[in-house]
C-alpha cells in the first residue's frame, strides 16, 4: 500500500471513536474525545498543507508519534470499557497502518542511506581518476609548463583537514581549487574565464571565478607569499598552499581499452534538434558505449541532460548491437564504426528506428568520460555503475539552419 494511503488511513483512525466517545461516560468519554480532537486537528492541518501546497513537510513524523500514542491508548480505554471488538480492530489497524509508515519510512532511510554511501563512492572514484597516472593527470589538468608568472601554475598542497586541501592551475590559468567531501576530496573547475590577475595588486594576485559539479559559483582569490607558497581566499576563509608534487600513482597499470572517442549529430526535426551522441571503447571484438539520446532545444544550453551507460555490444559482423534501460524503457541500437563516422541505428521505446551517421565530436563534454577508466572492462562497467548515479550533463546545442 502506498505510503501517503496509509498515512491517510492513520489520519481518519479518530473518526471511529466518535460512536464510543458519546455512548460512554465519564472520564472514558473525555479521553476518547480528547484521542479524535488530536485526530480531527491533524487531519485539518493534513488538508490545509496540501491546499497550501507544502512539498517539505518535516510535521509528519511528529503527528505519526503523537497520534500512534494516543491511539494505542483509544484501544486500551475501548478494552477497559468492555469494547473488546472495537479495541481489537483499532489495534489492527494501528498496527498495519502506523507499522506500514515505519516500515516504509525505515526502507526510504536505507535507500537514502544507500545513495549517500554511492555518491560517496562516486567522489572517491573521480578524485583517484584524476591522479591516476601522471599521463592522466597531465590530459586531465594540463597543458603545464613555464607561464613567466602569468599564473601560478602547478600542483599546490593544503592542510588535509583546512577549508580547501589542494589547488591546481595549468598554463591557461584554468583553476581547480579541492576540498574535503566525505572521506575523499571533490573540486571547484574552471569558470567560463582564466584566473585574472589584479592590477595594481601589491606582488602577485590572482582572481576568478570557479564552478562546482552543482550550485552557485565559487568567487576565489589567489596570493602568491613566495615561490613555494599560495594563500586561497574564498568564502571567508583563507588557507596557504603549498607547492607539492600531484598525487600520482608510481606505476601506473596498462591499458586494455582503447578510447574511439565522441561521435555525434544533432539532427533538426521541427522546432526541436534530435541530438544522438556516443562514446565508444575497444577490446579488441568487444565494442563498450554510452551516449546520449535526447530531443532538446536547438541554440539553447541544455541542462540536466541524463546519459546512459549502454554497457557491452553483441558482435555482429562488423556492427555491435546494444540493449539497455534508460528511464525504466528497454532501447536498443546498432553501432557501426567507420574510418571517418559512426552509423547508429536507434530503436527508441514505442517508436520506428531511425538511422543516423555521426561525425567525430563532442555535443556534450564531461569529465567523468574524460576519466574512464581504460584498464579492464570490468573496471570500466563499475566506473559508470557508480559515477553516473544522480549525474547529469550539461551542452551547447547547435542552431538549426
Amino acid at each position: 500500500m502506498d505510503t501517503l494511503l496509509l498515512y491517510y488511513v492513520f489520519l481518519a483512525l479518530w473518526v471511529p471513536l466518535l460512536w464510543p466517545a458519546f455512548a460512554l461516560r465519564g472520564w472514558m468519554r473525555g479521553a476518547l474525545l480528547v484521542v479524535a480532537s488530536a485526530g480531527a486537528l491533524a487531519t485539518a492541518n493534513e488538508v490545509w498543507q496540501t491546499i497550501a501546497g507544502n512539498a517539505i513537510r518535516i510535521d509528519i513524523f511528529m503527528f505519526v508519534t503523537v497520534l500512534g500514542m494516543l491511539y494505542a491508548a483509544a484501544a486500551a480505554v475501548l478494552w477497559l470499557a468492555r469494547w473488546h471488538l472495537g479495541a481489537i480492530a483499532l489495534a489492527l489497524l494501528l498496527l498495519i497502518t502506523g507499522g506500514g509508515i515505519g516500515y516504509r519510512w525505515m526502507t526510504s532511510a536505507r535507500e537514502a542511506e544507500s545513495v549517500r554511501e554511492t555518491l560517496e563512492a562516486r567522489d572517491a572514484l573521480v578524485f583517484r581518476a584524476m591522479f591516476r597516472d601522471k599521463a592522466t593527470y597531465d590530459n586531465f589538468f594540463g597543458p603545464f609548463g613555464d607561464t613567466g608568472g602569468l599564473y601560478p601554475a602547478g600542483h599546490w598542497k593544503g592542510p588535509d583537514r583546512a577549508a580547501f586541501t589542494r589547488l591546481v592551475v595549468n598554463a591557461d590559468g584554468r583553476a581547480w581549487l579541492f576540498y574535503r567531501c566525505g572521506e575523499t576530496e571533490c573540486a571547484y573547475g574552471p569558470g567560463t574565464r582564466p584566473l585574472e590577475r589584479v592590477v595594481g595588486a601589491t606582488g602577485f594576485e590572482w582572481r576568478g571565478l570557479l564552478r562546482p559539479v552543482a550550485g552557485e559559483v565559487l568567487a576565489v582569490q589567489i596570493v602568491q607569499d613566495d615561490d613555494s607558497h599560495l594563500t586561497v581566499r574564498a568564502r571567508g576563509q583563507s588557507v596557504t598552499v603549498a607547492k607539492a608534487p600531484p598525487p600520482v600513482e608510481a606505476k601506473p597499470v596498462p591499458e586494455t581499452l582503447t578510447y574511439l572517442g565522441p561521435w555525434s549529430v544533432a539532427a533538426c526535426i521541427g522546432k526541436h534538434a534530435a541530438v544522438r551522441q556516443l562514446w565508444l571503447w575497444r577490446e579488441g571484438d568487444r565494442l563498450f558505449a554510452a551516449g546520449v539520446f535526447r530531443l532538446l532545444l536547438p541554440g539553447q544550453r541544455a541542462l540536466f541532460v541524463t546519459p546512459s551507460a549502454m554497457g557491452e555490444g553483441r558482435h555482429e559482423g562488423n556492427a555491435w548491437v546494444f540493449d539497455w534501460t534508460q528511464e525504466g524503457e528497454r532501447w536498443s541500437a546498432t553501432v557501426t564504426p567507420g574510418q571517418d563516422d559512426v552509423t547508429l541505428r536507434l530503436t527508441p521505446p514505442r517508436r520506428d528506428a531511425e538511422t543516423r551517421r555521426l561525425a567525430s565530436g563532442a555535443i556534450f563534454g564531461d569529465e567523468t568520460i574524460t576519466l574512464a577508466p581504460r584498464r579492464s572492462a570490468e573496471e570500466w562497467k563499475r566506473w559508470f555503475d557508480t559515477v553516473w548515479v544522480g549525474h547529469f550533463f550539461s551542452g551547447e546545442i547547435p542552431a538549426c539552419s
